[in-house]
């Protein structure tokens, strides 16, 4: 008898020293670090990036593992929708052409472009919320010749200004300045350089392109020593 009870207490402090030790935390196991999230560039929004399919993966070499889903014709309202696309894509940084057509097609002030229901700062919040990891570059809208968003010039100037002082505000998202990019001079009071564009006075030619890149590399910093 007295054998077994020196046996069974043998054994409860055993099973003593095991869950003091877990207690403890000896018994658990180390965890590896985490991989870091794989660098993608994406980038999204209207027909400026749409057009630029072709040409942007030479364009933008350098930029890790670049994917350009942009579709002609959208605003903001349509990437606030279409969030689930984006997140898929599981992107680092994502570069975002959008706004004009707000104005143009939605027939939107400059003020409801930028803070409006489904408007660009809340296109920029619902991507910051579904991609909390990536760092958001917002172009501004550039002024061209075409005859209807010529005419909105101050919408959308103050829709940039609007958006510009948003961004401001916070260090996951800036601004890319394009707005007063494809004029010769500085006399913003007349349209800029026909030479940047194809005929609709909108969508950009080769020379367009060809500034549009310096702009957006250099944003990106992929020419940076």
């Amino acid at each position: 008898m007295k054998k077994f009870t020196k046996g069974l207490c043998c054994v409860l402090v055993s099973l003593l020293g095991a869950v003091c030790f877990a207690a403890c935390g000896g018994g658990e196991e180390k965890k590896e670090p985490e991989t870091p999230a794989e660098e993608k560039v994406l980038m999204i929004g209207d027909s400026l990036f749409d057009l630029w399919k072709p040409a942007c993966y030479t364009d933008l070499a350098g930029a890790e593992n670049l994917t350009n889903i942009a579709v002609g014709g959208t605003t903001s309202n349509y990437w606030v929708n279409s969030i689930k696309m984006v997140v898929a894509q599981a992107p680092t940084e994502i570069v975002i052409s959008i706004g004009t057509n707000n104005i143009a097609d939605l027939h939107q002030s400059g003020q409801e472009a930028a803070e409006g229901e489904k408007g660009i700062q809340e296109l920029l919040e619902v991507l910051h919320d579904n991609c909390p990891d990536a760092h958001l570059y917002l172009l501004t809208i550039n002024i061209c010749g075409e005859s209807i968003r010529w005419e909105n010039r101050e919408e959308i100037r103050t829709c940039n200004r609007l958006m510009r002082a948003y961004c401001e505000t916070l260090d996951w998202a800036e601004m890319v300045e394009t707005e007063t990019a494809f004029y010769n001079d500085t006399n913003y009071d007349e349209k800029p350089a026909a030479e940047y564009f194809v005929n609709d006075y909108l969508h950009f030619s080769a020379k367009g392109y060809q500034v549009l890149t310096g702009i957006v590399r250099s944003a990106l910093g992929l020419d940076a020593e």
